[in-house]
């Protein structure tokens, strides 16, 4: 039975060495080190190419900007005060016309970034976390 105790005790300790949840000062910086493109959502289809632009964002002195999918989308972010803790406010975007898929992914994302109270770090991708939607998950992109 020793065994099967290391055992799991070292997997366990594999995978929540993965998972972090930086202080909110750390977590500012390494979110305006990279571009952040969004590639998990629940089982929603994330738009490429022919569906529609990647959503890509970046932040930048308590800002986030970049691509919604249709349209520029453009916000305030705070992360903290406390870890984990995030707020998105008064958002904004382009108003051109696109396809009716596309228009209605671009509402949904955009209505579930802005919900979102919690971040975290889990290796290579960060994730954003609210009570209304499945969890935004993006890739490190390096910066343009």
């Amino acid at each position: 039975m020793y065994w099967f105790a290391a055992i799991a005790m070292t997997i366990f300790s594999l995978l929540t060495a993965c998972v972090s949840t930086p202080l909110p000062d750390a977590m500012k910086q390494v979110a305006e080190r990279n571009r952040w493109e969004l590639a998990h959502w629940g089982n929603q289809a994330i738009p490429y190419e022919d569906d529609g632009e990647a959503v890509i964002l970046a932040f930048k002195d308590g800002k986030v900007s970049g691509q919604a999918g249709c349209n520029r989308y453009a916000a305030a972010i705070t992360f903290g005060p406390k870890t984990g803790e995030v707020s998105v406010s008064h958002g904004i975007t382009t108003r051109m016309a696109c396809q009716p898929k596309r228009m209605e992914f671009e509402a949904a994302f955009i209505r579930a970034f802005e919900a979102s109270t919690r971040y975290r770090l889990v290796g290579e991708s960060l994730l954003f976390e609210s009570a209304i939607a499945q969890p935004l998950e993006f890739y490190r992109r390096p910066p343009e």
